[in-house]
């Protein structure tokens, strides 16, 4: 009977030990000191305020999180946040970049320590300035990813996907705007819907694709306001988008015919979204101070 109490004794310190816990950064205090010190499945806060960025991040199962939406800003003068292990998420920074480098950056550059970036999230951030603003790639290094419900814009890439063989990259509710490329895939599966593109180029993928660009016809508010979920909204600055010159004749927010992507062989949004309230979707400028980057 003593022996059976000391094993469930031990057992509730080794579990009270590995707890996850919660750690906050203030102004003047390092995120990637708070990287260095948290644990699988710590969440770090990070409150309002300019944090430096260059931020690895060697441990898996962390989110990393501002405590108010877009306030906690990270300056950087390369890659903002460099993910080398699995079931990470970002969430709500406001990220801005020097005219090089990424905004996110998912096992690029793996440490030989360090297993690999999959199934990793980065959710409802701006990214602006970049070369590229998430950059996914190395198929045995990262793969699975979650782009999602972010605002990148001027950048000369908005997200780049390279050789991700059978792990499939989300592309949901972006706004990819002012960017050379809002798109640039090479070997990557992607599942890439209800996002709103207005880029010089939308998709460049010069080897094509193997990617889905709509799901079934789904009730739900849809990026530009509709009342149902299916593909994208494709624009283009100088006015020519597919979602821009394509009518919608019975009023159900798509465009009446698909959506070919141009130089994308086998590539098809079969239910393309057209804007149908008064104000132009195109009105919508995540960072209209701010310059493309050249």
């Amino acid at each position: 009977m003593l022996l059976v109490l000391a094993v469930l004794l031990a057992l509730q310190v080794v579990t009270v030990s590995a707890s996850a816990e919660t750690i906050y950064v203030k102004p003047g205090n390092s995120i990637q000191m708070a990287v260095d010190n948290a644990h699988p499945g710590d969440t770090i806060i990070v409150e309002p305020g300019t944090y430096a960025g260059d931020i690895g991040i060697p441990t898996a199962n962390l989110t990393i999180i501002s405590s108010s939406p877009h306030e906690a800003i990270i300056n950087t003068e390369n890659n903002a946040f460099c993910i080398y292990e699995s079931n990470v998420s970002i969430r709500d920074f406001d990220i801005r970049g020097p005219g090089k480098s990424a905004g996110t950056c998912f096992s690029f550059s793996r440490s030989e320590c360090t297993n690999g970036a999959f199934s990793c999230t980065a959710q409802n951030n701006n990214i602006s300035n970049f070369s590229i603003g998430a950059d996914v790639g190395f198929y045995m290094y990262s793969g699975n990813e979650y782009i999602l419900d972010n605002n990148i814009s001027n950048c000369g890439t908005g997200i780049s996907a390279f050789d991700l063989m059978f792990e499939t990259l989300k592309v949901s509710g972006n706004r990819i705007t002012n960017c050379d490329n809002g798109l640039y895939l090479v070997g990557a599966p992607c599942n890439i819907t209800n996002n709103h593109f207005n880029n010089t180029v939308n998709v460049n993928a010069p080897e094509g694709t193997d990617c889905v660009f709509n799901i079934t016809k789904t009730i739900g508010k849809n990026i530009v306001g509709g009342t149902c979920i299916g593909g994208n909204y494709w624009a283009t600055p100088s006015g020519n988008g597919f979602s821009q010159t394509h009518c919608d004749s019975n009023g159900d927010g798509f465009a009446d015919e698909p959506y070919k992507l141009e130089g994308c062989e086998n590539s098809v949004d079969y239910l393309p979204l057209i804007y149908c309230n008064n104000t132009s979707a195109d009105s919508f400028s995540a960072f209209p101070n701010q310059k493309k980057l050249h």
